[in-house]
């Protein structure tokens, strides 16, 4: 597995496996309609999606040459903003690998945790990595109510 950083011409290929991976994987725990409330079919504006990738610490995983996954860290730096892996890689360690490596920046910094906001889905996945539940959280996208969970790592 490579990780690698986010370069612009990625923005289509993140795009499609973030509308992807929400679209089959997390539909085990939303319902279709908060999954495209969440992630719409209606294709983003590309450019801007690229450029909001390229002013975070933005990490992309290749397997094969093929894009596995990918993760950032919030505008500051400090916390995690996204993490999917593509839903042909599930269980194959790349949002752990991106993890790590988004944790190792985090301490580079100075930071001492980090936080993020896990699906339904990703809860499981980050408990098994020692972040712990702050509270119940409630996003709304598109005039639909998203539950999910702010959770936090001391590093």
């Amino acid at each position: 597995m490579l990780l690698r950083p986010f370069q612009l011409e990625d923005a289509a290929a993140v795009y499609q496996l973030f509308y992807e991976t929400v679209h089959s994987v997390n539909l085990k725990d939303y319902s279709p309609a908060e999954v495209e409330a969440w992630v719409p079919s209606a294709e983003p504006d590309l450019y801007k999606w690229g450029q909001r990738f390229l002013q975070q610490d933005t990490l992309i995983a290749e397997i094969n040459g093929q894009m596995a996954g990918f993760g950032n860290l919030d505008e500051e730096g400090l916390n995690i903003d996204m993490v999917y892996t593509h839903k042909d890689f599930q269980g194959q360690g790349v949002a752990s690998a991106l993890v790590r490596s988004l944790e190792n920046q985090v301490r580079e910094k100075g930071g001492s945790s980090i936080t993020l906001a896990a699906s339904i889905t990703a809860r499981p996945f980050f408990e098994r990595r020692g972040y712990g539940h702050v509270r119940d959280n409630q996003v709304e996208r598109r005039g639909v109510v998203l539950r999910n969970f702010i959770m936090r790592k001391v590093l």
